[in-house]
């Protein structure tokens, strides 16, 4: 299979790094951003806290409080969210599992994932075989 985008020449890297181009390095993420730091649950809680008061200074001036109320719940929500989610993942950033990642684990899976290849090998021969009795036929 022909790749999407051709990979680079030794000579083509040269002349990148010549004009100062330099290979895409991923940046960790910050503390406050990163839910497997304190930083980040203390960001949270002190967003929270505002949200809180400032739900009771509008209260206070009579204004509306359903956006404050909003926030207040939806900051926690979505902090234990972001935590529960990114449990799984490696510590490198933005790691995507292979598919032979992803089979290693489930044995069940990679069962169903042989057994649909040859399935789907199968149906494929199938076809072919019925093509060419079409084709043998229309020949005639």
């Amino acid at each position: 299979m022909q790749q999407a985008i051709p990979s680079l020449t030794p000579e083509i890297k040269q002349r990148l790094e010549e004009q100062g181009f330099q290979p895409f390095q991923y940046r960790p993420l910050p503390g406050y951003a990163n839910p497997h730091t304190l930083s980040y649950w203390l960001t949270n809680a002190g967003l929270g806290v505002l949200c809180l008061i400032g739900r009771h200074y509008a209260s206070q001036q009579q204004s509306i409080r359903i956006l404050w109320s909003t926030a207040a719940v939806a900051i926690p929500l979505y902090a234990i969210g972001t935590n529960a989610k990114l449990d799984g993942l490696r510590q490198n950033n933005f790691y995507r599992k292979t598919l032979e990642d992803r089979l290693e684990l489930h044995p069940l899976t990679r069962r169903a994932w042989e057994r649909a290849i040859e399935t789907n090998k199968g149906y494929q021969d199938q076809l072919r075989e019925q093509i060419a009795t079409l084709e043998a036929e229309l020949r005639k």
